[in-house]
This record gives C-alpha cells, structure tokens and sequence, in this order.
C-alpha cells in the first residue's frame, strides 16, 4: 500500500505537502500516484469516488485541470497522452497519431480498442492496468483490423519483440491484398503499392481479378482524385468496397 498519500487524515492540520500541485516536484500528486501503478483509492477515501469532493468538500474536478466528462483523475490523457490538449493517445508515438487522426492518416480512423480492449472498459477495465502484462501495453487486434473479405481469414496478430502487426486488414489481408506485415512507428509502409497494387513502382492497380484500369478515379471517384490522392479518408481503409458511389456488398 502505498504510504505518501493519507487516508482519512485529521483535517484540522496540514494534508499535503506544498509539493502536492507542483509538477515539477517529487511529491507532487502525479507522481505520486505513479509510483503507486495510479491507485486512487486513498485519493478517493477523502476525494469521494467519483473525486467529487468527499468529505473534504474539495472536488479534484473542478480544480481546471480535470474534466468528470473524461472521467476526472482517471480520465485517458491523465496518464498517457497530452493533458494540455486532451488527447487520449500517447503522443509519442508517431504512429497512434496516423491511426487515430483523419489529417494525420491516410483512412478511417480506428479506435483505440481495435487493438487495445481494455481501451472500452476504461481505467477500471480488469485488463488495463490488473491485466496479464502488467509491465506492458495489452495489444489485441480486433475490429477493423479482423475485418474479413472474400478469400480471406480475419487473423491478425501482433509481434511485441518485432513491433510489428501481420495479416491485419489495415495493411493488405483483403481481397486482392497484399497482405503486409507493417512495423510500428515505421515511416514507409503507407505509401500507393503498399498494401495494393505493386510496392516496387507505386501502382496501387490491384492483381486479377481486378479490372486491369490504371485509373482509381474512374471507379472509385469518391475516394480518389485523377492524381491519386485520397480526397474522403473515411471512404478509404474503412472495411467497405466503395465503388461508384456506392457500397459492394460481395467483396
């Protein structure tokens, strides 16, 4: 347990410590709680539970720095992220940002539960911070990148030694794919050819039984423009076939 926060203290003498609101100092409270794997139950036995106040009528939320609709204390960015921004992902990790961002990506954005599950139950989720690897981010592929096509089985897998993701949607393992195996944090595994068409020229034209068109534009004119470029990213990488305006229904 840890012992640098009090729990029901006499509140008739000092708490904290000056150090408490400090960023910069040892004891203040972030800190604190990370090296107590962010347990936040002595927090709450004087903040209340959903850090509201408590018995000490001074509710963590609404200090300005944490938001209840987020959660409060618990929410995402707390921990990992950006607290100033309010951005859930780690932001140093240049790939979080292509997945989960329409401008900085080249498709639909993914959630982070396509590959971490715990990410929908939240801080208190059994697998986020008490789960199997608790040295560790858990990585489960699902969603998006399980999505199944014609001729195709829905089994990607993460490598933690590699830092690298295999037969994933995301990345090729779709009807006339390439079915790449992609490293995170990688900087040349988007490009056209990449996960269809041919990687050597950047022919992003798929093999038979594709129609042999050099031009996407003229199937796929919501999507790209005559130069290639994506103009709807939500209508590229997005689990669907869309051809002509509309949605196939037998890829």
């Amino acid at each position: 347990e840890d012992d640098e926060l009090p729990v029901n203290p006499d509140l008739g003498g000092v708490v904290h410590s000056d150090e408490i609101k400090i960023p910069t100092a040892e004891g203040f409270h972030g800190k604190i709680l990370a090296r107590s794997n962010y347990d936040f139950t002595n927090c709450q036995s004087c903040h209340g539970v959903e850090f509201d106040g408590g018995f000490t009528e001074l509710s963590c939320n609404s200090s300005g720095c944490h938001v209840a609709a987020d959660g409060g204390p618990k929410a995402c960015y707390t921990c990992h992220g950006d607290f100033g921004a309010r951005v859930a992902y780690p932001t140093t990790a240049p790939s979080h940002k292509v997945h989960l961002t329409l401008e900085n990506g080249d498709g639909a954005v993914v959630d982070c539960a396509t590959c971490h599950p715990s990410a929908d139950g939240g801080y208190d989720d059994p697998n986020h911070l008490g789960g199997s690897n608790p040295d560790g981010v858990e990585v489960m592929l699902g969603g998006l990148a399980a999505r199944q096509t014609n001729g195709t089985v829905g089994s990607p897998a993460f490598d933690a030694t590699a830092m690298s993701c295999a037969n994933t949607y995301c990345h090729g393992n779709f009807t006339n794919g390439n079915n790449a195996t992609v490293t995170w944090n990688g900087t040349d595994q988007a490009a056209c050819g990449t996960c269809h068409g041919d990687p050597a020229t950047g022919n992003p034209l798929p093999p038979s039984p594709h129609p042999p068109v050099e031009s996407c534009v003229g199937c796929h004119g919501q999507t790209v423009d005559a130069n290639q470029n994506i103009i709807d990213k939500t209508l590229h990488i997005n689990g669907e076939l869309n051809v002509f305006g509309s949605v196939r229904e037998d890829w």
